[in-house]
């Protein structure tokens, strides 16, 4: 059965009513109209609704039923509206990003910090983890989008935009290290430090040396890039990291820095699933904290 939603709204105001001239009011429907719109219903439901008196519209058993779901339904329906209105307006939702700690550090809190004083209601879960586990995620749709260093990712599955560039190189404590380095292949000559491999920071520089024919075997393996500048600057060796986070330390950069490329940072979405107001306005204040048109 296929009826339209408004004649069930005519009815309930009907019949909350009791009476065809309050509800003509505030229907802002004419009488006649109102009657013609009721006995449409009767006829399509096969049934009577209202017993028709000098006191007014009285509700036979079967509608005092109706009158009860229908009651029911229209307010599950305006409960549904005002939700739609509430996320629509930001002043309720959930924002599910996936990122590094480091990018989340870097990139995201600006943008987090400012997000919350314009709509503190809304709620910012993050997830720390490889890029590989955060696409997954993303595909089954348990994350709206993942901030990660570009990586050769090749997924028809996910919009893929640029949100800036960034300076990565190597780094050194110079109470530990000179910079003597002219090129490259000195790099072999010193203990190094770097991210485990699973990084995509780790496979960016991999792929730069190998295009070289230069391999490093590290001296030092972490996890993230906080550690490899820690160990950096505890004269542990030479570091690879971002160079703007060196501010943080006594570290100083290698000459040979200005011939490593910078490494672009991307937001991804699902394709096949719509963003959540709240992500999208978010992404609008990533966007702008990053300076990115």
């Amino acid at each position: 059965m296929n009826i339209n939603l408004e004649l069930y709204r005519i009815f309930y105001v009907v019949a909350k009513n009791g009476n065809m001239t309050k509800a003509s009011e505030e229907l802002h429907i004419s009488q006649p109209a109102i009657s013609q719109q009721i006995k449409n219903l009767e006829n399509q439901l096969g049934g009577t609704l209202f017993l028709r008196s000098n006191k007014g519209m009285e509700l036979t058993s079967e509608g005092k039923s109706f009158y009860d779901y229908i009651k029911n339904a229209l307010q599950l329906i305006n409960n549904a509206e005002n939700e739609f209105i509430s996320f629509k307006e930001l002043s309720t939702g959930t924002i599910k990003i996936g990122a590094s700690t480091t990018l989340t550090k870097l990139v995201l809190m600006e943008a987090i910090k400012k997000f919350h004083l314009d709509y503190p209601n809304i709620e910012i879960d993050i997830k720390n983890d490889l890029t590989r586990n955060l696409i997954l995620d993303l595909e089954k749709g348990k994350l709206d989008f993942v901030v990660f260093f570009e990586d050769e990712v090749n997924n028809n599955m996910l919009d893929v935009i640029k949100l800036k560039s960034i300076k990565q190189g190597f780094l050194y404590n110079p109470k530990y290290f000179n910079d003597e380095i002219d090129k490259f292949e000195d790099l072999l000559k010193y203990p190094v430090v770097l991210q485990k491999k699973e990084a995509n920071s780790r496979k960016f520089i991999d792929k730069f040396l190998l295009s070289k024919n230069i391999s490093l075997s590290p001296k030092t393996e972490v996890v993230g890039q906080d550690l490899v500048l820690e160990f950096a600057d505890s004269g542990f060796g030479l570091g690879f990291g971002i160079v703007e986070m060196k501010k943080d330390y006594e570290l100083k950069e290698l000459k040979i820095n200005k011939n490593i490329p910078s490494i672009n940072v991307l937001i991804a979405k699902n394709k096949n699933t719509n963003l959540p107001f709240a992500s999208k306005k978010f992404i609008e204040y990533l966007k702008n904290t990053q300076k990115i048109a």
